[in-house]
């Protein structure tokens, strides 16, 4: 396989993993052992797009926490050659990170500060999925009846798409007909999520399978079809054992409660509501704890519990976020209402009543607005297929030059991938020392602030060192500059294996070389540059008949929190710092200073 056909499998591998995780990683795992095995010098960039969908994997299925440094690996590792696609995959990595904590404002902020960028370099698969969590952010920040638009774009930029799985299709339309729902236009929900689940029919199950027969469910209550919703409910919960992860079951799990309680099976019912309320997760579902309330509520006062029932729904009542429209939000508010009235507590029945018809009054307005894009989306749509109508006759026209038009195509993308070649190959000398090979001190200036700004997302702490070849004007002096050359080559060599393949290594200028280590601490630093220093000192350079041993350097090490606003400039001149109290304690020292 060629390095363009190994990156067209990863990008396919990455866009099937949310539905079809097994078929994914299958095409991933052939792709990677092709790479491997290729030994061609262009793989470089083929293998580490293969790392970052491994990592997207990992995000969903495996251990998040250890993705902190694969992620400052892989990120350093695109900046440093240019390869902005890559850096923009990683990028989108985190942002999906972000969709699962609760800090939305800055999770906004990152689609919002790479848009320009991703719309310059992504396919509109993978811009689909930046809308889709901007859309997320919005949700709840403003509501998710707030937040159709972003919804209908990502399904315009799938659908244009022939290369658009089904399950990123199903997915869209499976958030769109749950805008629809929440504002009650059941009718609109109704077509939308009905397809969504269609469409994921075939497909192996997923939390977002189950997301989609779970909102597919709720809209069958909405009309009042108990046993519908149960009906396409229960063949995936009977086989939830084999999720991935358990991300949407609680949800999943409430709904077929209430659907069992309307049937009038109160002890599957409860069955389901224990098994639901043992594994909510408040983190990625905010209200789920409310739903859990409302459905307890409902099941206590169908078996005739009701002040216990009026307690519950109370509890879930005040456990409600901030511009939230869920479903089970809703429920809850006027079940409770109506449970409070008929304990006799008619002022906290009021005010129940009065949050509830606040809540409907502004979905009442959404509702219109809501229907309004849909309509405008299908005069698009169309508008759309009409000119996709008028390109085919165009193309029809065009067929007699067809050929020579491919041709000329062909012969342009070949010169396109010479030019990217020597773009890339200048943008590597612009940012190499042409001695030593190692990053120079341009590049550092350039890569070192989005070095921080990660860092300091992931909360790691940065050690930047100095390090100065001690006598090395005597060593030009005295054995030629030959020798300096060759002492500069190997201690450039020694640096290079003595630390990780991610930290920033330069010539900083002349015989003064700078490391910048991330997710790391001062006294895991000091230990390399002693080992370090130990290391040149045992080295013999060579030049000619001439031999040099014992070379020894001064080293200054700061430390600090990762902080964008941090003031780069003082953290170089405190290193200077420390490294001219190294100087002027005899040299072959270390001396290491902490920035608050």
């Amino acid at each position: 396989m060629s390095a363009a056909e190994i990156d067209h499998v990863a990008l396919t591998a990455l866009r099937l993993l949310p539905d079809e995780p097994d078929r994914a990683m299958r095409l991933w795992d052939n792709a990677f052992a092709r790479a491997r095995a290729s030994g061609q010098d262009d793989m470089a960039r083929s293998l580490l797009r293969l790392r970052i969908v491994r990592m997207h994997y990992q995000s969903r299925f495996g251990d998040r926490e250890a993705l902190g440094p694969q992620m400052l690996a892989a990120s350093a590792e695109a900046r440093g050659h240019g390869w902005r696609v890559e850096s923009l995959l990683v990028d989108l990595l985190e942002v999906f990170l972000a969709t699962l904590g609760s800090n939305h404002d800055d999770g906004l902020g990152d689609v919002e500060a790479i848009r320009a960028e991703a719309e310059a370099h992504l396919d509109p698969i993978e811009l689909s999925w930046m809308e889709l969590m901007a859309g997320h952010f919005r949700g709840y920040m403003l509501g998710w009846a707030h937040e159709p638009e972003r919804t209908y774009r990502a399904l315009s930029r799938l659908t244009a798409s022939p290369q658009a799985p089904p399950g990123l299709i199903a997915n869209v339309q499976m958030n769109i007909g749950h805008s629809h729902l929440l504002v009650g236009n059941v009718d609109l929900a109704s077509t939308y999520l009905q397809e969504a689940v269609r469409l994921y029919g075939p497909l192996p199950l997923t939390p977002r399978k189950l997301a989609a027969a779970r909102a597919w469910a709720q809209c069958l209550l909405a009309r009042n079809e108990a046993r519908r919703a149960d009906a396409v409910l229960q063949p995936l919960l009977a086989s939830r054992a084999e999720l991935a992860s358990t991300m949407f079951l609680a949800g999943a799990l409430l709904v077929a409660a209430e659907a069992r309680v309307k049937l009038g099976d109160l002890a599957g019912a409860q069955a389901f509501l224990d098994e639901a309320a043992a594994s909510a997760d408040p983190a990625t579902e905010p209200a789920v704890l409310v739903h859990v309330a409302y459905v307890r509520a409902l099941l206590l006062s169908e078996q005739g519990d009701v002040p216990t029932a009026a307690q519950v729904g109370e509890a879930g009542c005040r456990l409600i976020p901030r511009d939230t429209h869920k479903l089970g939000v809703q429920s809850c508010l006027e079940l409770t209402a109506r449970l409070q009235a008929r304990v006799g507590n008619f002022q906290r029945a009021y005010e129940l009543q009065c949050q509830g018809v606040a809540m409907r009054h502004d979905l009442a307005k959404k509702s219109a607005e809501v229907r309004h894009v849909d309509l405008h989306v299908d005069h698009q749509t169309h508008l759309a297929r009409m000119e996709i109508e008028h390109a085919r006759r165009e193309r029809a026209i065009a067929e007699s030059a067809e050929a020579a038009i491919v041709q000329k195509n062909q012969l342009l993308e070949q010169r396109l991938r010479e030019v990217e070649r020597l773009q890339e190959s200048l943008r590597e000398l612009a940012n190499r020392d042409a001695l030593t090979g190692l990053y120079n001190r341009r590049y550092l200036g350039e890569a070192l602030p989005g070095l921080v700004s990660m860092a300091s997302r992931l909360g790691n702490r940065i050690v930047v060192i100095l390090i100065d070849l001690d006598h090395f004007k005597a060593v030009n002096d005295l054995h030629g500059h030959h020798m300096g050359d060759q002492v500069l080559e190997g201690f450039a060599d020694l640096v290079r294996d003595g630390f990780r393949a991610h930290d920033l290594c330069c010539r900083y200028g002349g015989e003064e070389f700078c490391v910048v280590m991330a997710d790391t601490d001062d006294i895991a630093a000091h230990e390399r540059v002693e080992e370090l220093q130990q290391r040149l000192g045992e080295r013999v350079f060579r030049s000619g008949e001439r031999e040099l041993t014992r070379v020894g350097f001064s080293a200054g090490i700061v430390t600090f929190k990762a902080d964008p606003r941090m003031d780069l400039d003082l953290v170089f001149r405190r290193a200077d710092q420390a490294l001219y109290a190294s100087k002027n304690a005899g040299r072959r020292q270390i001396s290491a200073l902490e920035l608050a």
